[in-house]
């Protein structure tokens, strides 16, 4: 293992506030493993990203700790004026959050056992990320970076409603439980998708993927075959699918068969605008940040992380 200096951004508020009471546990453990670390506590929204920025004067290697929000905060910190501020900087994440979707992609498990493995491996991968361009309720228009899954539609509104409350069923459950409940009242919209210049959608629809990585709400594959480095986003439509097939299908996006149902279609491309009428929420990693219009743009091999 290096002895590299390490800045951890622990979220003591993730997994419903368990993080706070076990973080200084895992910290006397990574530093009994010889791992060279300081951290810093979040107190609030978009403090990751702020704590990262800093960090990244004094540290070239930055440990997320949290959920999947934290980390999206966490790889905003990576970039200012969108640009990186340090192009050799890299990632580790440690996740200990409700949903835990991004490491799935991974293939790593949870928990500090396996990010020791990650530590002691020493192999650090470039991977692509996602730059997003949205407005607020206000129209003011906002820009983000994402490293895993972003959804225009259904998805964005059921992430808001589980935001709102607590998780303390567990991720899956919880995103289960609140993507039916917002499935039982949500109405399709008439929305326009172009990818790389080509118009793929322009009628009713339910929702719109944009994957970089392949899970969302605590296990749903509903990106399975999107990688990480492969320079293009994998975008699920779901077409003008009724509350019924919805509630039918829903089983089988666990296990990624989903893109079997009628409706159903998959696209790949580098830049992608959606409009709605009317508006539709946006979701990206876990949390809402706004409404469309919307534009994704890929950045290939933006992060540098630790797998």
């Amino acid at each position: 293992m290096n002895n590299n200096p390490w800045f951890a951004i622990v979220n003591p508020a993730s997994a419903n506030g368990q993080t706070r009471k076990i973080w200084p546990k895992i910290y006397k453990r990574l530093l009994d493993q010889g791992v060279n670390l300081e951290f810093a506590y979040t107190t609030g929204p978009g403090d990751a990203t702020n704590l990262t920025r800093q960090a990244m004067h004094s540290y070239t290697q930055i440990l997320a700790v949290g959920g999947d929000g934290t980390l999206n905060e966490v790889v905003n910190g990576f970039f200012a004026d969108q640009k990186p501020i340090n192009p050799e900087a890299s990632l580790a994440v440690l996740s200990h959050g409700t949903g835990g979707d991004f490491l799935r992609t991974l293939d790593q498990k949870r928990g500090l056992p396996s990010l020791l493995e990650v530590l002691h491996r020493q192999k650090i991968v470039p991977i692509d990320c996602g730059l997003v361009q949205y407005q607020d309720a206000t129209g003011q228009l906002y820009t983000r970076y994402f490293l895993n899954v972003a959804d225009v539609g259904l998805g964005g509104m059921a992430v808001s409603r589980v935001n709102q409350h607590s998780k303390f069923l567990g991720g899956k459950l919880s995103f289960l439980l609140g993507g039916i409940m917002t499935i039982l009242t949500y109405k399709n919209k008439n929305m326009k998708c172009v990818i790389d210049g080509k118009i793929v959608v322009n009628g009713p629809a339910n929702s719109i993927w944009i994957g970089n990585g392949r899970f969302v709400g605590g296990g749903m594959m509903i990106a399975p075959h999107a990688e990480l480095d492969d320079g293009l986003f994998d975008v699920v439509v779901l077409g003008n699918l009724s509350m019924f097939q919805l509630l039918r299908h829903l089983p089988k996006i666990y296990q990624g068969h989903h893109l079997e149902v009628p409706d159903v279609t998959v696209h790949r491309g580098k830049e992608v605008s959606i409009i709605s009428n009317p508006s539709a929420y946006l979701e990206l990693d876990g949390e809402h940040p706004g409404f469309t219009p919307v534009h994704f743009s890929l950045i290939p091999q933006g992060i540098r992380l630790w797998t």
